[in-house]
């Protein structure tokens, strides 16, 4: 008979293995559930009202603008609450063409919301460059 340096049968009370550590199982930890387009729009009429953050139009036809972009190499540009703002077909034009001074501004805006601060400093800012740009955007119209 061969020995092969165990016993085929356990031994009485070595029923666990060796070296066993008793540990919990891993809690596996849930995914963020997103937010559809439209229920981020919800959110932000409850935020903000049914109306153009800059200029008051109400709705309906109002886009919903994310203030970071996607393509903007973090990707972080996702539709979510906190990065989102309700805007009239105009004003959103008007956004999409001057960037570098409406986003610092909306994000501000954002971020004043979020801490409960009050926005309306940012808000006039926000207005009073809007109507800047829609003055040049006309007057360039008219002289073409």
């Amino acid at each position: 008979m061969y020995d092969f340096g165990f016993h085929p049968a356990p031994k009485p009370g070595k029923t666990e293995r060796r070296n066993k550590v008793d540990t919990s199982q891993r809690k596996r930890k849930k995914k963020d559930v997103e937010m559809t387009k439209e229920q981020v729009r919800a959110e932000v009429k409850k935020r903000d009202g049914n109306w153009c953050l800059i200029s008051g139009k109400p709705g309906p036809g109002l886009h919903l603008h994310r203030v970071e972009y996607s393509g903007m190499g973090g990707g972080g540009g996702k539709y979510e609450v906190w990065n989102c703002v309700l805007l009239s077909n105009e004003m959103h034009q008007i956004v999409h063409s001057n960037k570098k001074v409406f986003m610092p501004l909306l994000l501000q805006y954002l971020n004043a919301k979020k801490h409960g601060q009050d926005p309306s400093g940012i808000l006039a800012k926000l207005r009073d460059r809007a109507k800047i740009e829609s003055k040049t955007k006309t007057k360039g119209a008219k002289e073409q």
